[in-house]
């Protein structure tokens, strides 16, 4: 499980800094990503990387602080697939001195062919958007 922790470490390193290269190493070539709404197909490309600096400036602007991962239950479904539930806090303060701490689960299913663990499908157990709106960082869409 040490590789496991190793790579929640990273994307978590990821996740506050934003880094395409870094972000992109920890995906499959391709990708399932589901969500309340439903599952999504992604492709670890330039258009990827692009999603990722975008997010960065949303995040900025909406008052990102820091993303933690604050635990890993991790499963081995055999000797190349792992199942992972991550509990997550992200903290935003849009209003200086008012920080707003969100906490989320995302079970992510990693594959290793032996090179280490990439993400290959997870499911994001919250509606990120949603949540954001209830808490007036994102205003409702149009």
């Amino acid at each position: 499980m040490e590789k496991i922790q190793a790579y929640f470490a990273r994307y978590e390193e990821g996740a506050n800094t934003f880094d395409p290269e870094l972000m992109g190493s920890l995906y499959m070539s391709e990708f399932l990503a589901g969500d309340p709404n439903g599952v999504s197909c992604g492709r670890n490309d330039e258009k990827l990387r692009a999603s990722i600096v975008q997010r960065k400036a949303f995040f900025e602007q909406i008052g990102f602080r820091r993303a933690q991962v604050l635990g890993v239950d991790a499963t081995p479904l055999d000797d190349k697939y792992t199942m992972a539930k991550v509990h997550w806090q992200m903290t935003f303060e849009k209003e200086p001195g008012h920080p707003l701490d969100f906490r989320f689960f995302i079970t992510y299913f990693l594959f290793d062919a032996g090179a280490g663990p990439k993400a290959a499908f997870w499911i994001s157990h919250e509606d990120e958007q949603k949540v954001m709106r209830a808490a007036g960082l994102i205003p409702e869409p149009n």
